[in-house]
Order: C-alpha cells, then structure tokens, then sequence
C-alpha cells in the first residue's frame, strides 16, 4: 500500500488470489517470491481499466509464479482492454446481425438475453474488451 495501492483492493488479492494459489501449489506464505511493485502494479492496471478482471487473474497467476513485471506481460501478450470504440462497435453489430434470437428476447423484456449479447462480443473480441463498455453500448444499440 506504501507504494499508492488502494488497501482494499491489495487485500482482496492476497486474501482470495494469493491464498487459492497457495494452497494449489501446496505452499507456505514465506514462500511467496512476488514483489509488493509487482502486486501494486497490477491493481492499477485493473483500476485503470487497461485490463479486465479475467486478464488480471492470468496476469496475477504468472506474477505469482514467475515474479513478472504485469506491465511488460500484458504488453508481450497483447491483453491490454481494447478501446477502440469503432472496433468494439464493428463488433456489436456483427453481434447483433448473427444473434436475433437474443436480440428480440432483450428487446421482449428478458435482460439475461444481454448478458447473451456480451458474451458473444467478448468472444469475438478474444476477451480484451470492457465489459461495462459492451453492456453499456450493446443497450444503447438496442434501445428503441
């Protein structure tokens, strides 16, 4: 935390991630080899956003287990979140076009149908895009 990391958000990934991988590994806590930059690197990449939670959880994994700098692997492995918002909308609507099914189930008043609609934008996005921005866009794209 001495190095600008928000307490809450550092203890949720010692007291969830670190303790699963822990035991996993059928380790002790001195055993833990990561650096706190590392951990403190990798909450402001997920606060910020440049990456999702599920990219954070990989990232966290190789730091665990190789000590690696978060931001180096994200950039070597091209996992930053993609903002691009005309690719996220070419997306959308290639979505949109290939799923009417959903489309007129959300539309019908069902909302888990959306959650339909994200999952095949972040599939089609190879899990880089926010999933907020995909709920957020996909709803604008519907309203009628």
């Amino acid at each position: 935390m001495a190095l600008g990391s928000q307490p809450k958000k550092v203890s949720n990934w010692l007291m969830v991630d670190t303790l699963r991988l822990l035991k996993d590994h059928n380790m002790e806590p001195e055993e833990i080899s990561f650096s706190p930059e590392n951990l403190a690197k990798l909450v402001e990449l997920a606060e910020s956003r440049a990456i999702n939670s599920s990219v954070a959880r990989e990232v966290f994994e190789k730091i665990f287990s190789e000590n690696v700098d978060p931001e180096a692997y994200v950039e070597a492995h091209g996992l930053k979140t993609v903002n691009d918002e005309g690719a996220l909308e070419e997306a959308l609507k290639k979505v949109i076009a290939d799923n009417p099914r959903a489309v007129e189930d959300y539309l019908g008043g069902k909302e888990k149908a959306l959650g339909a609609l994200v999952g095949q934008t972040m599939k089609a996005m190879r899990g880089k895009a926010d999933p907020g921005l995909v709920n957020q866009k996909l709803k604008e794209m519907l309203a009628v």
